[in-house]
């Protein structure tokens, strides 16, 4: 059944001089003139066949119908003001597929994922969780955060973290040894690697302690894994401060030597070249480079 509804405009003027009880205020408020208003007025009142409001030579006064229509039609254009704002919301949201290693998000970008939210929460992040860079072209990543040396072809790359790397291990397996006071006592513990064995060789050959091999012990390709074993002492690992300083004050793990090795690679934010302008990735970079700690 079709619905007997006056036209649109003469209802929202109606409501607006109503709700201010002003022809003046309402012309104000919907950018037309007060001769236009009151002209909506009357038409409605014409096609209700019914007085709306009381007018005064410097005053107006809803009748009871106007009362009463007035209540309602608020209540109307509350609600259609509500969903027409919630699709707007809805079509203006934007996307954006975050790819790093598990262990960085766990350890460093979680904790500020929160102030990210409250600053931007018209972007939804989603996470696609590998220490891999992202191949653009077959995924559907938008940015990726990756261990490297920011070098890579049709990519911006910004360094985040440059890390810090030195032994640990977990308070049992010092217990078990005994106490490890020299580099070169490694050559007869077990040895635990992260992706390969880069990290071991350039810490072993900063030390001087050329009698271990640092191709030694088990390669995990996680962090996460890497740590956990560390802690559950299967071995010794090859650690960074960013990511093992809360299971170090926690003493789950522990520091066995001052000596660190600072890798000339760092922790990168990447995305294609031809992206550089998307709004959310644009956003997203400059609040994560706001929040790394460079040390460049």
């Amino acid at each position: 059944m079709a619905r007997r509804l006056p036209p649109l405009n003469s209802l929202k003027a109606f409501e607006a001089a109503a709700r201010r009880l002003s022809f003046t205020v309402a012309a104000d408020e919907l950018h037309v003139t007060q001769a236009a208003i009151s002209h909506q007025v009357k038409s409605l009142e014409e096609y209700l066949q019914t007085p709306l409001f009381i007018r005064y030579p410097r005053k107006l006064e809803l009748t009871e119908p106007g009362s009463e229509l007035m209540s309602k039609l608020s209540k109307c254009f509350d609600e259609m003001d509500s969903a027409i704002s919630g699709l707007l919301q809805q079509h203006n949201r934007q996307a954006l597929k975050l790819r790093m290693g598990s262990a960085f998000a766990a350890k460093w970008m979680s904790p500020r994922l929160p102030e990210f939210s409250q600053q931007y929460p018209e972007i939804d992040l989603s996470f696609n969780y590998s220490q891999v860079i992202a191949d653009f072209d077959s995924t559907d990543v938008d940015v990726c955060i990756t261990f490297g040396n920011g070098e890579w072809t049709g990519l911006e790359a910004y360094p985040i973290i440059h890390l810090d790397f030195f032994p640990v291990c977990s308070p049992a397996l010092v217990h078990r040894h005994g106490d490890i006071t020299s580099p070169h006592q490694l050559a007869d513990l077990p040895l635990l690697h992260d992706l390969d064995y880069y990290t071991w060789t350039q810490w072993l050959l900063q030390v001087g302690a050329n009698d271990v091999n640092p191709r030694r012990g088990s390669i995990l390709d996680d962090s996460n894994v890497l740590m956990q074993a560390a802690i559950d002492g299967q071995g010794i690992a090859m650690c960074s401060t960013a990511l093992v300083s809360d299971h170090l004050a926690a003493g789950h793990l522990v520091r066995l030597f001052d000596d660190t090795f600072i890798s000339r690679w760092a922790y990168h934010l990447a995305y294609p070249s031809k992206n550089a302008h998307n709004p959310s990735i644009v956003a997203f970079r400059d609040w994560l480079l706001t929040h790394a700690n460079l040390d460049i």
